[in-house]
């Protein structure tokens, strides 16, 4: 998905517990829709429209409503075939929010409650700690490149190594709001190319 596909269609299946099989077979169908193989589906959509799948859920990107429409159809008929049913959902990316915004159908006064209390505990400040092991040539421009993006992104960091003799653990104590602390967490797994894990959840230091 491109930065710019900030509209998306959800299509949640019912109807197999073979889901991931199943899946495979339904994201064939929909690409079949489309002249039968991925390049010629997004050459047929304009190459605004990416159909992917997660689990017995089938998502379409693109970077206007409308072009989902066409991607709805495609998933409605696929599943069909396979004797599945699907249940859309279409959402917003809204960057001010940082999460996806459901605007179809829209939610009901208790999901919009819900989703509200859960924007207001992302939002809340707390303290994590999360650990990592890294190469010790690769200790120092992992640090420099988390302290960076810590930065930018408005979170405090603080650091604290323990070396060993061909890997260093290293431990950064971020503080600021939940949702920026996961994505810190998903950034230094992407640098440091190792498992990680959090220790010492915090309860919210405003």
């Amino acid at each position: 998905m491109s930065d710019d596909q900030d509209w998306r269609v959800e299509a949640e299946l019912e109807g197999s517990t073979d889901h991931h099989g199943v899946l495979e077979r339904v994201l064939g169908s929909v690409r079949d829709e489309y002249g039968g193989t991925a390049a010629e589906a997004q050459t047929a959509m304009g190459e605004s429209v990416a159909i992917t799948h997660d689990g017995h859920r089938l998502f379409g990107y693109a970077n206007a409503e409308p072009p989902l429409s066409d991607a709805r159809r495609a998933i409605e008929a696929a599943s069909e075939r396979h004797g599945l049913t699907a249940a859309f959902k279409v959402s917003h990316w809204d960057g001010e929010l940082d999460r996806w915004r459901q605007v179809d159908p829209p939610e009901s006064p208790a999901e919009a409650q819900a989703t509200h209390a859960k924007d207001l505990e992302a939002e809340a400040d707390e303290t994590q700690t999360v650990v990592c092991n890294v190469g010790s040539t690769l200790r120092a421009s992992l640090e420099q490149a988390m302290s960076d993006w810590a930065d930018t992104h408005g979170l405090e960091c603080e650091t604290v190594e323990h070396p060993h003799l061909l890997t260093t653990q290293v431990a950064f104590t971020v503080t600021g709001p939940r949702y920026r602390i996961e994505e810190f967490r998903a950034a230094l797994r992407a640098d440091a190319g190792s498992s990680i894990r959090a220790d010492g959840f915090g309860t919210g230091l405003i």
